[in-house]
């Protein structure tokens, strides 16, 4: 008697590996048309940040300001942070909101078809090499699949499918002789970096007892945590360092490294309840509530793809042709062997310190990552995604994060789709069709460092920009309104320095408009002794916000501040004819910087300027992020026009060369508007708005149901229609999301659309990105906001008196 059923489907796109990067892929594949099945062997997505494995997700924004990544993996940061009543802690944190996050986003994409406990067992390749079907076994259901497509994404982590289909592969670490890399070792090895267990504990309020079992490993020695850089930072949770690798193998011993972590974690919680000086107290009334079943896998099988890429073509910030994504996590190399090595990560063993030598040195990025590292080398219809990528080791230590990984999730989804609408192989996107990529992933969100919004369709690109109103940056100092609660001196992990005293040279960056006039910049600067003091400031240009060079060419202008208060005093730099204003850039930032004098304080400013952002000399001849995304005070006189309503159509979603944003006049109350007007009537059937926000700091930076202050909450869109008749076509209440597509009900013919802001979730001025508008439908993402209503309203007319603050009209 046959027990196990066995179907076979065909798709357009199979996606295996339900993780970030695999989510990410498949949500991407289907929103663009193809037939899509995403095929996860665990009862839940998210791989290693499921309530599974329980790994935060990181990201570029950990190490720079507004880096955070957006596209598909934004969209369910966001919600999971609106919605969960859980704040983030580092390690062991997550619960089943975020694998609801994901899996509701996965059932309501159409065209997507889900099958968890399902495990990809085999691979058939045709004469090509091609992959022609996978069969994979639904675990406890006795059923079979065998999954038809044109094209398969291998997001498996451990290459699983690539290397069943023939594909090669290395493991382990290449020698520094290989490729020149900084953070290679000497001599090559067939090491990988290990795998880790999470727990959680629970506060009972009385003295609980723990008694590890006699099978758990024993630890003793307070030098193997403190002296070995595994020093825990809380008992809430933890800790990544329990971690073991070599001499196990991280895909074939999994099993044995599950109970081995198992008996280390056991071990580490008896010795931290029962005998750690530090922790013993305060771990009475802990108990453990839970301990991970699943190893979090850091490496294992990376796949020969087109391209190898390697760590000095991040650290060079690379201008790759097929640029599909971008990473900035740090070369985050852990010690081979985990808890059975001498010490942890090293820079956690140099206590997570910026300044030291390997701090400094491994701190890399915004760069971008090619395409070519995505598609396999040996089989013609596949692509990868996520830690299993074309890479070097050490390069492999910054883009295997889980955020990055999704980016490049969504980039190859996005490029299956491609290849199937034009009937193109995934070869011939990166040779022939890499610019049209390029700019659907632009079009869906996602920012790439050295392109920008080109897109002939989106007929914003052709309108004139206007608004009710500008915000001119004067500055901000210590006593200015934080609307952003505090968000900017959050100061977890990993952030350095919590305050303004020069220790190190230190600079912030200031964005310019368009008048090239910069007559005098104020500083809010005290002494720190009884003797007055000088410090040396500098002003340079600088190409980004990334820009971290000391030295940046020639600098504008220098000069020797006297600082002589023991109170926040503005001291003036007056530039007078100094600086020569043919040389100040239009629309870009400058950066004045102050040589290093302990005996001086510049203040931290009391919010977030957005879009200026602060630094420190972490190393010689190089800057690194101020604290969380922090300004130091400054004015500027005149005020500078650096956020116009043109900034909605330069293509850019972002603060990065230039504010890249539109702020309403703060002073003005809302509603604010901002109008696309043209010459000729155009038809406008979908709508894109990218509004500010979610960007400064990293995802684990917010609290519980979090809502960007800078996010409108609640807006509309008004045509003006060829009667000359302005007409509202939608409203929206509730908002929290930075990205909203509205496609119409019907098309409208108009000369002019507004943006409406009425209120927003805690900004006093209205802000926006990006607007764009298309006479089709090009985008096919949904709106995850369920606490917004969305109408139509096709018969309220424009209001033709004045509106209060609400947004309500009076005539």
């Amino acid at each position: 008697m046959r027990l196990v059923n066995y179907e076979e489907k065909t798709y357009d796109v199979v996606v295996v590996g339900g993780g970030l990067a695999g989510v990410s892929a498949a949500i991407a594949s289907a929103r663009h048309g193809a037939a899509t099945c995403l095929i996860q062997d665990r009862p839940v997505l998210g791989g290693n940040s499921s309530s599974e494995v329980r790994v935060t997700p990181h990201g570029a924004a950990a190490f720079h300001g507004y880096a955070r990544e957006t596209g598909i993996v934004s969209e369910a940061l966001v919600e999971e942070r609106a919605t969960n009543h859980e704040r983030i802690t580092e390690n062991g944190w997550t619960n089943s909101v975020w694998d609801l996050t994901l899996y509701d986003m996965a059932v309501r994409t159409t065209g997507l078809d889900l099958m968890l406990n399902t495990t990809v067992e085999d691979v058939a390749v045709d004469a090509d090499n091609a992959i022609s079907s996978v069969d994979a076994r639904v675990g406890n259901a006795e059923k079979n699949y065998r999954l038809t497509a044109e094209i398969f994404i291998d997001s498996t982590g451990d290459g699983t499918v690539a290397a069943l289909a023939g594909n090669g592969w290395t493991s382990g670490t290449e020698s520094h002789e290989a490729f020149g890399e900084p953070h290679a070792p000497e001599e090559a090895s067939p090491d990988v970096m290990g795998s880790s267990l999470h727990f959680k504990t629970v506060d009972t309020g009385q003295e609980i007892e723990f008694h590890a079992p006699d099978w758990a490993v024993k630890y003793e020695d307070p030098r193997f945590f403190y002296e070995g850089g595994r020093v825990p930072k809380t008992l809430e949770s933890g800790y990544w360092w329990i971690e073991l690798g070599p001499p196990f193998d991280t895909i074939h011993d999994n099993e044995t490294i599950r109970h081995e972590l198992t008996r280390h974690v056991l071990g580490i919680w008896d010795y931290i309840k029962n005998r750690d000086e530090t922790w013993r107290e305060k771990a009475k009334t802990l108990a453990l509530d839970w301990v991970g079943q699943v190893p979090g896998k850091r490496e294992s099988r990376r796949l020969h793809g087109r391209r190898l890429v390697n760590e000095n073509e991040f650290l060079e910030r690379k201008a790759f042709d097929d640029e599909v994504a971008f990473g900035g996590w740090y070369v985050d190399l852990h010690t081979l062997g985990g808890l059975l090595a001498d010490t942890s990560e090293p820079l956690n063993a140099r206590e997570l310190d910026p300044t030291s030598q390997y701090g400094a040195s491994t701190n890399i990025g915004p760069f971008g990552i090619p395409l070519s590292i995505l598609i396999a080398g040996q089989v013609p219809n596949l692509l990868m995604a996520g830690r299993n990528v074309s890479a070097t080791h050490a390069a492999m230590g910054s883009i295997r994060v889980m955020s990055t990984c999704a980016l490049m999730g969504q980039a190859t989804g996005t490029a299956a789709a491609l290849a199937h609408a034009t009937g193109s192989s995934v070869n011939e996107i990166v040779e022939e069709r890499i610019v049209e990529l390029q700019q659907e992933l632009l079009r869906d969100g996602v920012f790439l460092p050295n392109r920008k919004n080109e897109d002939p369709k989106d007929l914003a690109l052709h309108a004139i920009p206007s608004a009710s109103s500008e915000e001119a940056l004067q500055g901000v100092g210590p006593s200015s309104a934080d609307w952003l609660n505090n968000l900017g001196q959050w100061t977890d992990h990993p952030v350095f320095p919590s305050t303004g005293r020069l220790e190190h040279r230190t600079a912030q960056w200031i964005a310019l408009g368009d008048q090239r006039d910069l007559e005098s910049i104020q500083l809010c600067l005290s002494k720190l002794s009884d003797e007055n003091q000088q410090v040396r400031a500098q002003l340079h240009t600088v190409e980004d916000i990334w820009d971290y060079r000391v030295e940046a060419g020639e600098p504008l202008a220098t000069t020797t501040l006297a600082v002589d208060s023991l109170e926040p005093t503005w001291v003036p730099w007056n530039l007078g004819q100094q600086i020569d204003a043919s040389a100040l850039p239009r629309h870009g930032y400058i950066r004045v910087s102050l040589e290093a004098n302990p005996a001086v304080e510049w203040h931290i400013a009391g919010t977030v300027q957005p879009g200026n952002i602060a630094t420190y000399e972490a190393s010689p001849g190089r800057y690194r992020r101020f604290g969380g995304g922090t300004t130091l005070s400054f004015m500027v006189d005149p005020p500078q026009r650096c956020y116009p309503a043109d900034n909605v159509i330069n293509g850019v979603t972002r603060p990065h060369r230039f504010t890249n944003a539109w702020r309403s006049d703060p002073v003005k109350p809302l509603p604010q508007s901002l109008t696309l007007s043209w010459e000729q009537p155009e038809t406008i059937s979908q709508v894109q708005l990218t509004f500010a926000g979610h960007l400064l700091r990293e995802y684990h930076a917010y609290p519980p149901q979090y809502r960007d202050p800078q996010t409108p909450r609640d807006y509309s869109l008004q045509v003006l229609e060829v009667s000359g008749e302005w007409k509202t076509i939608l409203s929206v209440a509730g908002n929290y999301t930075t990205r909203n597509v509205h496609t119409l009900e019907k098309p409208v013919r108009a000369t002019a659309l507004r943006t409406v802001v009425t209120a927003t979730n805690g900004d006093p001025s209205a802000s926006i990105y990006e607007i764009r508008c298309y006479t089709d439908t090009p985008c096919k993402q949904p709106s995850f906001n369920p606490q917004s209503e969305t109408s139509m309203i096709a018969e309220k007319p424009h209001c033709v008196g004045e509106r209060d603050l609400r947004g309500n009209c009076d005539g």
